[in-house]
């Protein structure tokens, strides 16, 4: 597996725009055969038991075990997996350079794309895309600063770059700095799709691949897609063609603008302008076969745990609001943790939304839907306090106040916030 792939870069006027890091190597000509009909209501997919949240504040990333000397060499200092059903591990590592909270969210996310989606055409049961993906050796490499073609390191690893990387509610993401423009989601969904899905390396959804394969022909016919806004499109479009990475490519687009990542950008169109569609609802009106074949495989709302940077202050909303250009991508979040020792807040969504604090004092608003708010200790060990509409909660996470909450987990249980409130 060769994953350093240059030739998926190319230089717009003032600026060389990362547009993707699909695998090359030797792959094997795959039929395109008939689009596969896709399509229905998948759910917004399962939620996270919220004793993950708390279990995982610590010992997920690790240093790099010493079975592993080339790796530290070459200044990848710290290790995190995911496990396949199987046993089998899908390896991260991450430079010196890249802080934890980057590698726990690209951990977070590649667990997010392997989540099962009920009512799903290809995603109701992933446990082969990663098992396949564990025995294929599917791993992600996390350098530090910015991509550089020849310079990359010399592993059979998906690259994705520091520079490249936002954590929620860091100044990268909360400005939407496009000098810093995230490709996590492209570049992890890489690793999903070649990986587990199945391109040059064999794959567990081949006929997905070849409803991908001919969307992506399909979406350069009709122009919904390679849009030659830079001289240097159509040689890239070549260069994916030749070595049969058009598949990735396309879908990797119809993913970053269909969860907001392009939402906020001040030109047409999603991935600096190629593909047609910069939102959602672009995407249903423009390019209703890329939704279709994402629906297949993904949930409407990214619901993996969204830790916030341990430098964000202030209030975190999860709903969309024109004045707040960060909200394109966090009205799609379902879970969102403070961290750090900030006194902050967040305010959900209309999903059923998972919220956990710091150890400052917070406002944590659910906002409409059924929601949970996380604390990692007994139920003893807080008080509780009714304050009109909100239920005031202290103890060892500091002094909460609950807004819109309609459940509490503690550590021995969960709760209806309504029986709180009662016995304050």
């Amino acid at each position: 597996m060769n994953t350093t792939h240059a030739s998926a870069r190319f230089l717009f006027p003032l600026l060389l725009a990362v547009v993707g890091c699909s695998d090359d190597g030797d792959k094997s000509d795959t039929d395109t055969g008939d689009a596969v009909e896709v399509g229905g209501e998948p759910s917004e997919g399962v939620s996270a038991d919220p004793a993950l949240s708390c279990s995982e504040d610590a010992g997920v990333v690790v240093a790099t075990p010493d079975t592993y000397p080339t790796h530290i060499e070459w200044g990848f200092d710290r290790y995190a997996e995911v496990l396949a059903p199987n046993g089998g591990a899908i390896k991260i590592f991450a430079a010196t350079e890249v802080t934890d909270e980057m590698v726990m969210r690209a951990r977070n996310v590649l667990r997010f794309f392997l989540t099962d989606v009920p009512g799903s055409t290809y995603g109701v049961d992933k446990s082969e895309v990663a098992n396949q993906m564990a025995s294929n050796g599917a791993t992600l490499m996390l350098p530090g600063g910015a991509h550089e073609e020849g310079e990359e390191p010399p592993f059979d690893a998906q690259p994705l770059f520091q520079d490249e990387m936002t954590v929620e509610g860091g100044e990268w993401y909360m400005t939407n700095d496009w000098n810093h423009r995230d490709a996590t989601f492209e570049e992890i969904f890489h690793l999903v799709h070649d990986m587990g899905i199945g391109t040059y390396m064999p794959g567990a959804l081949p006929d997905y691949q070849a409803a991908l394969k001919a969307e992506a022909l399909a979406s350069l016919e009709d122009g919904r897609w390679g849009i030659p806004i830079d001289p240097g499109v159509d040689e890239w479009i070549d260069e994916l063609a030749e070595e049969d990475s058009l598949a990735q490519e396309y879908i990797a687009s119809v993913i970053d603008s269909y969860y907001g990542y392009w939402g906020a950008f001040d030109e047409p169109g999603g991935m600096w302008g190629v593909y047609i569609a910069q939102n959602r609802e672009e995407i249903a009106d423009k390019d209703p076969q890329g939704k279709a074949l994402l629906e297949a495989f993904l949930p409407p709302m990214a619901n993996y745990e969204a830790r916030l940077s341990s430098g964000f202050e202030g209030i975190f909303e999860m709903s969309f609001n024109a004045g707040l250009p960060y909200t394109h991508k966090s009205q799609y979040l379902v879970q969102v943790t403070l961290t750090g020792m900030n006194d902050s807040s967040v305010t959900g969504n209309a999903s059923d939304n998972l919220l956990r604090g710091n150890p400052a004092n917070n406002t944590l608003d659910g906002g409409e839907g059924q929601d949970t708010v996380i604390y990692c200790h007994p139920q003893e060990a807080y008080t509780f306090l009714s304050d009109g509409p909100s239920l005031i909660v202290q103890g060892p996470d500091g002094s909460d106040t609950l807004l819109n909450v309609e459940r509490v987990y503690f550590a021995d249980g969960t709760v209806d916030i309504s029986d709180l409130a009662s016995s304050d």
